[in-house]
């Protein structure tokens, strides 16, 4: 499956957070009494197995013949903790670096407030927001989705795009994992927002992309869901 000949990017997200454990029941009101944006929140119990399981599951597929050159984190104390503890399950040392340019967006004023909260306190940018659509609306102080796009697009341009550093591994958060799918699989702008919005990629999930030398990019490869950990079907070929 994993071809020793071959050079891969590896791209996973963070376990389950505090914030994410909260987010559903939250979403209704005004603000999140634990937001996203708070770069201190760390991992549920669930979230450590989460990321302990993708860390078994990526030791499998890259062991040592095969293994990791490097691995991107980012400020975010879930993303760190994930990264620690998917490190921790390889058999082998692996150097570590912390990129901002690998965090989520940045909702700016509005980090702690939910959709509604911005439209009951906030009317006219909420106006402003419907005016221009998710994608391209940016919030006072915050970053719109082209803004991450681009930084995105920055790093692959300086880190992901250097095969010859050998096999990499980022541990991010789901808009950056799907920042990489525009990037690097096809997923369109109208089915990004969408499976933002629809929570598609689950905590602990991640992608694998393989170097094609004569496109001189990377192509999704392998797709892991993290909730059929331990099972024959958390690992498929995408499509």
């Amino acid at each position: 499956m994993i071809d020793s000949k071959m050079k891969y990017l590896v791209v996973a997200r963070h376990g389950q957070s505090f914030a994410n454990r909260r987010l559903q029941k939250e979403k209704n009101g005004f603000k999140y009494s634990l937001a996203g944006s708070d770069t201190s929140i760390g991992l549920t119990a669930r979230g450590k197995n989460q990321s302990r399981n993708s860390g078994s599951a990526l030791q499998k597929l890259f062991s040592a013949e095969r293994r990791f050159r490097r691995m991107y984190v980012n400020r975010f104390e879930r993303v760190r903790q994930s990264g620690s503890l998917i490190r921790s399950r390889f058999d082998y040392s692996l150097e570590c670096f912390e990129d901002k340019r690998l965090e989520k967006r940045s909702y700016g004023v509005f980090w702690n407030l939910t959709y509604r909260g911005v439209q009951e306190l906030y009317p006219d940018e909420y106006a402003i927001f419907q005016a221009l659509g998710p994608l391209r609306y940016r919030p006072p102080g915050g970053e719109n989705y082209n803004d991450l796009f681009e930084r995105v697009q920055n790093f692959c341009d300086e880190e992901a795009l250097a095969s010859f550093q050998g096999n990499q591994l980022i541990v991010t958060s789901s808009a950056v994992m799907l920042a990489f799918r525009r990037l690097f699989a096809g997923l369109s702008d109208a089915d990004l927002v969408e499976q933002y919005e629809s929570m598609h990629i689950g905590n602990g999930d991640f992608d694998i992309y393989e170097f094609d030398e004569q496109s001189g990019t990377w192509k999704l490869k392998y797709i892991y869901a993290a909730k059929f950990a331990g099972r024959p079907q958390a690992l498929r070929a995408a499509s």
